[in-house]
């Protein structure tokens, strides 16, 4: 069932009263989503760690049933927003929009699922496809045999690494498991290779600590160690018996160019013995390098995200 009850959705308020996002809210949230694929834009534990601005906090309420969410962009800082579910779409659709240019001065709403766009009709909206926003979404089995994909250079990376580093480890933990220090300073040295002084003003770094105070047992850190020394860290969560989506990662790449190529595909194994069959990176917003980067992982399919701005 999509919801758990019509009166426990009442926590959430009605359009247009929002409110912040709390961990108590991830059951009431995942009512609304569950019925979609995991369109990463929609994850709780993303929107949670990522609202950690007092001042332009991401937020949340209800309308026709359905999950409205008050976004900033992740480049521009613009804000705007956006809703998932299927009940009154073109409604609620129009009552947004509506509501978006007035109080935000923007005409549009974005990260609107491919679901929800082709319920809607064409004669009264603009739909325009965003491929900037577009969720990669890759083969878990396909990722776990990286190690011997022809004419790909993170395959061979990957043999140069392993061969610097045979006696290599990799952990997989929980939150209660590690030092949580251990994995901000990874963040430091990520940061000081980057020539970035002040890395403590990011507000990557910032939505990092406050996903470190999330102790969901469906997060998943894959760790990579040298000589005893942490040297880089995937975090994932577990969505469900097929989905993981990504969380952060960083490493230390003074050690190899291929670090994050070894983490990617020791995560993929790992994954597939835990019956996982697909793997959410998320979108690549636009940024050229990303999206080469992306690519070159060779995705299976993408989630789709629309534009919707109301027919002139």
């Amino acid at each position: 069932m999509l919801f758990f009850g019509i009166n426990k959705m009442k926590i959430l308020p009605e359009f247009p009263n929002f409110k912040d996002i709390e961990l108590s809210d991830k059951a009431y949230i995942k009512a609304f989503t569950s019925k979609f694929p995991p369109y990463s834009d929609f994850n709780f534990t993303a929107m949670w760690s990522w609202s950690w601005n007092m001042n332009q906090k991401m937020m949340i309420c209800q309308l026709n049933k359905n999950l409205v969410v008050l976004f900033n962009d992740y480049v521009s800082g613009q804000r705007f927003l956006s809703f998932i579910g299927d009940n009154k779409v073109s409604e609620t659709a129009s009552q947004l929009i509506a509501h978006s240019l007035k109080h935000y001065k923007t005409s549009f709403l974005k990260l609107i699922p491919e679901e929800i766009a082709g319920a809607l009709p064409k004669s009264e909206f603009l739909i325009t496809p965003d491929r900037d926003s577009y969720d990669y979404v890759y083969s878990i089995s396909h990722l776990a045999s990286m190690n011997s994909w022809t004419q790909n250079s993170l395959s061979k990376g990957i043999r140069q690494f392993v061969k610097k580093y045979p006696n290599y480890i990799i952990k997989q933990n929980s939150f209660k498991e590690i030092s949580k220090n251990e994995y901000l300073e990874v963040f430091k040295r990520w940061s000081k290779n980057k020539k970035i002084n002040n890395y403590f003003e990011l507000n990557e770094y910032k939505a990092f600590e406050k996903f470190l105070q999330n102790h969901d047992d469906n997060i998943k850190i894959i760790s990579l160690y040298i000589n005893n020394v942490l040297v880089g860290f995937n975090m994932c969560e577990i969505i469900s018996h097929d989905y993981a989506n990504s969380g952060f990662s960083k490493a230390d790449i003074k050690y190899h160019a291929s670090i994050y190529a070894l983490l990617n595909w020791e995560e993929a194994k790992i994954l597939k013995e835990q019956g996982i069959k697909y793997y959410n990176w998320e979108q690549d917003l636009g940024i050229l390098g990303l999206r080469k980067a992306k690519m070159k992982y060779e995705p299976d399919f993408f989630l789709n995200k629309f534009i919707l701005r109301k027919n002139s």
